[in-house]
């Protein structure tokens, strides 16, 4: 099963890692330099009425917002992506709001994340979303 997957993360070689394995793996990719560029991060109601993404991968550190306050915001603006298939990435991990996290309900992994992790993860999601389909 196909999944379209946005991958956020300043450092373009950790953008372009994923995106030519993920691709490679059969799923659609965007990528994104920073969180500004979804339309619910400029504080409006998301309009769609289902997932732009059905995975998320989000750095931690990065300028502008983190990846932890993007994930907040766009919940509460209505965001319609499911919180267990978002990976929020971290090269230091101990700073991170862990009871946000869990509140959340999205993973977090340190850097450097395994690419087999990934494909093991996105496994269980495609499982979970062919079991939640609809006959």
């Amino acid at each position: 099963m196909k999944l379209k997957i946005f991958v956020i993360d300043d450092e373009e070689s950790i953008r372009d890692t994923f995106r030519w394995y993920l691709q490679d793996l059969g799923h659609e990719v965007f990528t994104f330099a920073a969180p500004v560029e979804c339309d619910v991060q400029a504080y409006c109601l998301c309009q769609q009425a289902s997932p732009c993404a059905d995975v998320i991968l989000i750095d931690f550190n990065m300028p502008g917002m983190n990846g932890l306050d993007f994930i907040e915001n766009q919940m509460k603006h209505g965001c319609k992506a499911d919180c267990q298939n978002i990976l929020l990435m971290s090269g230091d991990t101990t700073g991170i709001d862990m009871k946000k996290v869990f509140e959340l309900g999205c993973r977090l992994e340190q850097k450097p994340v395994s690419l087999e992790a990934i494909e093991g993860w996105l496994g269980e999601i495609q499982t979970r979303k062919r079991e939640n389909r609809e006959p």
